[in-house]
């Protein structure tokens, strides 16, 4: 991925700058005695939210103050996912407004200007179709309710927009109720026939592809890409080669671009990032020493929200913080120069803040990492994040996966943060795997329907270049080793975590009054929601169907 931010000192000049307008505004309203100005119109609406209790010390058995991020959210990146909130401020900005003004800048404004003036993007028209489509619309607050409250948790004040409900999630057998469209039915038949008859197969699937178009509704859309993938498939399996066997390779800067439009669209990995980041907080309490060990670091900005939390503590702010970086697979076989330019952007921003940062990266494969690589001191408290990370681990064996949970295990954390894709396509075979992966994709392609037209060029440079690669990994040349993207559901997580000595950690009313209030900025049908998976697994579902899965465990 390319780096959004290649120089951090005009990241740090940007941030600057703008905090010191900021910071001659107050001064001349506090001249001319002005009270300060009102809320713009979209946000004045969400001023009766009961305010948020003032952040505490987390004694036993008590929850501290949500994570806040000031009058704006702050932009991150890191792991598979680039994300940053949508222009203008969010409802929650009514909330988490009482942050330091040195670090209240709009950090939206601050990515996109290094976006547009960075040279890495020669793509005019990629700029001008990112920047120029609207934010999604903030629909009206649902009314308000209360959550039950968990025992040990403080009570959640803040308005929800849907229960958190358990459901359960969608099994292979439920995979064929999902895709009831013609063409996909279509597309599904023709999976089966591939394992017995490939010739059948690639006649029907010639039918499929001539009703297919990336330009359709959502059942179209992901008919093309299952279609291109299993056309590809069967020309591997017949040794023929076919145009469509070879492999695209995306440039990394338009692959960023293509992030950054996803997630404007759509808040799953914001939702993923926001709500591991407060049971860190929440975790760490009061401690004075943090050390975060982040496996599958990519640009590490994700971490910006949590610097700016822990920086503004009531309790003041931690004596030092560390994170040691162990880098994404995405980053390739020599991530040094990258992770230098992440600990250089995450130290300047440390700075800013007054905090004492520390970044460590280690470069060694994850498979050659021991205890004694972390240097853990006796008085710190550790997190450990695996944020879409630890899938890339999984094979047709768990070792690899277990080896470093032990690892992290050792470490004795007092957090494990875990976020996963909640579709299974690692043990199933074929077919299973096929129908369970086009029933995924086509709510992932809906939710797009619903942020982005239908002739809108980013969301269908989006699905072909982020998702159709994902689809083509998943359906594979073949099997073993040939496959290389491989996921796992919640219910094979957690038998993972326990048997390496986890147990799950319940997600505070915070946290989940946070990922509401995030919803709001999407989807004026609140086809969003949340929703809780056993024993202790917070989801982001898409007509209460669970796509993506957040976790803590201790």
């Amino acid at each position: 991925m390319a780096y959004m931010c290649a120089d951090s000192g005009n990241l740090m000049a940007i941030a600057q700058q703008v905090i010191q307008q900021q910071q001659q505004q107050q001064q001349q309203q506090q001249r001319h005695h002005l009270p300060p100005p009102p809320p713009p119109p979209h946000q004045q609406k969400h001023h009766q939210m009961p305010p948020m209790p003032p952040a505490q010390a987390a004694p036993h058995g008590q929850i501290p103050a949500p994570l806040q991020y000031g009058g704006a959210s702050v932009a991150w990146t890191g792991g598979d996912h680039f994300f940053s909130d949508s222009f203008g401020a969010s409802p929650a900005d009514a909330v988490f407004s009482d942050l330091a003004a040195a670090t209240d800048f709009d950090s939206d404004g601050w990515m996109d200007s290094l976006i547009g003036e960075a040279s890495v993007f020669q793509d005019s028209d990629l700029d001008r179709i990112i920047f120029t489509t609207p934010p999604p619309p903030v629909p009206s607050p649902p009314p308000t309710h209360v959550a039950a409250v968990r025992p040990g948790a403080a009570p959640a004040l803040l308005p929800q927009t849907a229960a958190a409900i358990p459901v359960s999630c969608s099994s292979p057998s439920s995979a064929d109720a999902s895709c009831s469209a013609p063409i996909l039915k279509s597309l599904l038949a023709c999976s089966r026939a591939a394992a017995t008859d490939p010739a059948l197969a690639a006649a029907e699937l010639a039918s499929v592809r001539a009703a297919a178009t990336d330009a359709g509704d959502p059942a179209e859309r992901v008919a093309f890409y299952f279609a291109d993938a299993l056309a590809r498939r069967l020309a591997c399996g017949t040794g023929v080669p076919s145009s469509a066997a070879s492999d695209e390779r995306v440039a990394s800067d338009e692959l960023t671009l293509c992030y950054k439009t996803l997630n404007d669209a759509c808040p799953y990995s914001k939702f993923a990032h926001l709500t591991a980041n407060q049971a860190i907080l929440e975790a760490t309490g009061a401690a004075t020493k943090i050390h975060i060990v982040d496996f599958g670091i990519v640009q590490g900005i994700q971490w910006a929200a949590l610097l700016q939390a822990l920086a503004t503590r009531p309790e003041g702010k931690p004596t030092r913080i560390r994170i040691s970086g162990v880098p994404s697979p995405f980053l390739g076989p020599q991530p040094a120069a990258s992770l230098s330019a992440t600990s250089a952007r995450l130290r300047d921003f440390a700075q800013l803040l007054g905090v004492d940062f520390e970044f460590v990266p280690l470069l060694r494969p994850v498979h050659e990492l021991d205890h004694s690589d972390f240097l853990v001191e006796p008085d710190e408290a550790v997190a450990v994040n695996f944020m879409l990370q630890l899938y890339h681990l999984l094979g047709d064996s768990d070792e690899l996966v277990r080896r470093v949970l032990r690892l992290a295990k050792s470490l004795s954390p007092a957090v494990v943060t875990l976020g996963e894709y909640e579709v299974s396509l690692n043990r199933a075979g074929f077919v299973d795997r096929f129908a369970n992966a086009l029933s995924y994709y086509r709510l992932v392609f809906e939710s797009l329907d619903v942020a982005m037209s239908r002739d809108s060029p980013e969301r269908v440079r989006v699905e072909r270049r982020m998702f159709g690669e994902r689809i083509r990994r998943a359906v594979g040349p073949g099997e073993g080793a040939d496959r290389t993207e491989r996921m796992a559901g919640s219910s094979e997580w957690q038998t993972l975590m326990e048997w390496c000595g986890f147990e799950p950690v319940r997600l505070s009313n915070y946290a989940m009054s946070q990922a509401d209030l995030l919803l709001w900025n999407y989807d004026s049908k609140y086809k969003y929601s949340l929703v809780e998976l056993p024993p202790a697994f917070l989801t982001l579902a898409w007509e209460k169907r669970p796509l993506l899965t957040v976790s803590a465990w201790r």
